[in-house]
């Protein structure tokens, strides 16, 4: 409880006072002459050159000359005392009693942060929360990612989208050979494809149309046309050896190899150049036909694809009022390539203003194709950005193969229908020479009970034998590769990745705004807090705030625990008014 002098002089009753006893909402006057200029102009209801205070429990209250009507508006007093300085001291009217027809005691009790707003000094405290910086002088927003506890909805508006596939919506079928297909000789011819491996590779550009590019190699002087996927598979599956001889067949959307990418113009052909000696234009005889593709002849180290997917990555945003809200969990930016990968990024935390990405990929026996932001959680002297954005990447490992048939299981399975059916067959002939047997035996009563339980079983047996034929029925001939969803993947356009940015629902986006905007954001420092950083108000929270002063202890202890509770410091006579703007001021 504060200490209350016993007496004062030059005692003014005020009214028109809008601070809560509470200390939930209070002026933070900037210097001692403010002050006084404030207190100065509110409404005086009653003077007395001077008065002895009572004491009655816990509570202090003056007596007054004057009836309890007269005093009605009073909820304030400020006083001096002047024995012993000038110094003004302010005081909360907490109750008028009355006492009789011209007598009313007014109780009262000292606003502690008035009283002693110019000897207090607070030091360094661990801060809870207060108003913050909200941007930066670039326009970006300042970066406050503590969790606030609060309710922000379980869902998201997406209010972007932008999807993105390598070398201009380009994918590469891939055909994966143990031998060579060709040239004349069929042998393994050995090779460097990211290791060392007995493989021979084609890769054949495609869009989702089976439209193929113009390639152009070094030293060739026009770009030249390649053969379809269509007709490649078509040429492909005419010959048993060339089927035999692959390994493996797959669709994938970068194959860690670069090509420059040019937009065919006036409706003429895009051009793929690859820059790399190390690749073949090559023709691929097939019986009486030939495929016209693309030969990896060496590929000692793949590299990857970089693409600016956003320039401005808070773009498509809606721009809030309070800056916490562009960043996670409110806003965040989703990498998914619909087929069951998905990362979810904080935008805060990518290093640059733009959104780039980083690609990866590679050839191999199947396809692995990487997705990434280089500039995500690196600090900006980290020289391996590239080498570790795995890290937070989404990786491709989801084969997207094209089926391989072959006719082996073919004849296997209708070796197997003939097996089944001899054996249906030699089942009923049982059953009916047991039968036979019986009767010339002239057991006429067991060959009725021999028929019905071998009939009985007969049946079962052939139930369960059609069964087995039908599921072979049912099976495809052999796929040595059966693939994955490529051809809903493809033909339902979900290729390369898609990023989506979402913010939370407008209504939380409100709730939160309006929040934000009376009590500042959570942050948990030790520092001196902001006591007026905005132009109206400023709101502050500690822990165990460090205060220390020329004043008595059980003032002082009052002063922490009003930091400690959290107080609204204002900064215009309009105090409680949070419809208006809060603009930062320094």
């Amino acid at each position: 409880m504060a200490v209350v002098p016993v007496s004062g002089t030059n005692i003014r009753l005020l009214s028109g006072v809008p601070f809560s006893h509470d200390y939930k909402h209070t002026r933070w006057f900037d210097s001692l002459a403010d002050q006084t200029a404030y207190f100065t102009a509110r409404t005086v209801v009653h003077r007395m050159a001077e008065a002895n205070f009572q004491r009655d429990k816990d509570q202090t209250y003056v007596r007054v000359d004057a009836s309890i009507d007269e005093l009605r508006n009073v909820n304030y007093l400020m006083f001096q005392n002047a024995t012993y300085n000038s110094k003004w001291f302010y005081a909360f009217v907490t109750r008028l009693e009355y006492v009789r027809k011209e007598v009313t005691y007014v109780h009262f009790r000292l606003d502690v942060l008035q009283t002693w707003r110019f000897q207090l000094t607070v030091n360094p405290s661990f801060v809870v929360r207060e108003h913050c910086p909200l941007w930066n002088s670039d326009g970006s927003p300042v970066i406050n990612t503590i969790d606030e506890g609060l309710d922000y909805g379980s869902e998201y508006d997406n209010v972007a989208t932008y999807q993105y596939v390598p070398n201009g919506g380009y994918k590469w079928l891939v055909i994966v050979a143990k031998e060579a297909l060709h040239g004349s000789s069929s042998a393994v011819t050995p090779t460097v494809i990211g290791a060392p491996q007995p493989l021979s590779y084609y890769i054949t550009p495609f869009k989702d149309s089976d439209l193929t590019p113009l390639v152009s190699l070094p030293g060739m002087e026009e770009p030249s046309p390649i053969t379809m996927p269509t007709a490649i598979m078509e040429q492909l599956y005419k010959s048993e050896t060339a089927v035999n001889n692959i390994v493996s067949l797959y669709v994938t959307d970068y194959t860690g190899i670069p090509v420059s990418y040019q937009a065919g113009s006036g409706g003429g052909s895009d051009i793929l150049t690859f820059t790399d000696s190390s690749f073949e234009l090559e023709y691929v005889n097939i019986g009486n036909s030939s495929i016209y593709t693309v030969y990896v002849g060496k590929a000692a180290d793949f590299k990857p694809l970089y693409h600016e997917a956003y320039p401005d990555k808070y773009s498509a945003f809606t721009r809030p009022t309070e800056s916490k809200l562009l960043m996670y969990p409110y806003t965040q930016i989703v990498m998914d390539d619909f087929k069951g990968n998905r990362m979810v990024y904080r935008p805060e935390y990518i290093g640059t203003d733009s959104l780039n990405v980083i690609v990866k990929g590679s050839l191999g026996t199947s396809n692995k194709v990487s997705y990434g932001i280089p500039d995500y959680n690196h600090s900006s002297n980290d020289g391996q950005k590239a080498l570790t954005s795995n890290e937070t990447a989404l990786i491709n490992g989801n084969p997207s193969d094209v089926p391989i048939i072959n006719d082996y299981l073919t004849a296997y399975l209708q070796g197997n229908r003939n097996s089944i059916e001899n054996t249906k067959n030699s089942i009923v002939w049982n059953m009916l020479f047991d039968s036979i047997g019986s009767v010339a035996a002239g057991n006429v009563a067991g060959v009725a009970s021999n028929i019905g339980n071998g009939a009985a079983n007969t049946v079962l047996t052939v139930q369960a034998l059609e069964a087995k034929q039908k599921d072979i029925q049912n099976t495809p001939p052999q796929i040595a590769k059966m693939g994955s969803n490529t051809a809903y993947d493809i033909g339902n356009n979900y290729n390369g990745v898609i990023f989506i940015k979402k913010q939370i629902k407008p209504e939380y986006q409100r709730i939160l705004s309006d929040f934000f905007h009376m009590y500042g954001y959570k942050v948990n420092r030790v520092k001196v807090p902001n006591f007026h950083t905005r132009q109206n108000w400023n709101y502050v929270q500690t822990l165990d705030c460090h205060i220390t002063g020329n004043f008595n202890t059980e003032d002082l202890n009052e002063l922490q625990s009003i930091f400690d509770n959290g107080i609204t410091l204002w900064h215009t006579n309009d105090v409680g008014n949070y419809a208006l703007t809060n603009e930062v001021i320094s």
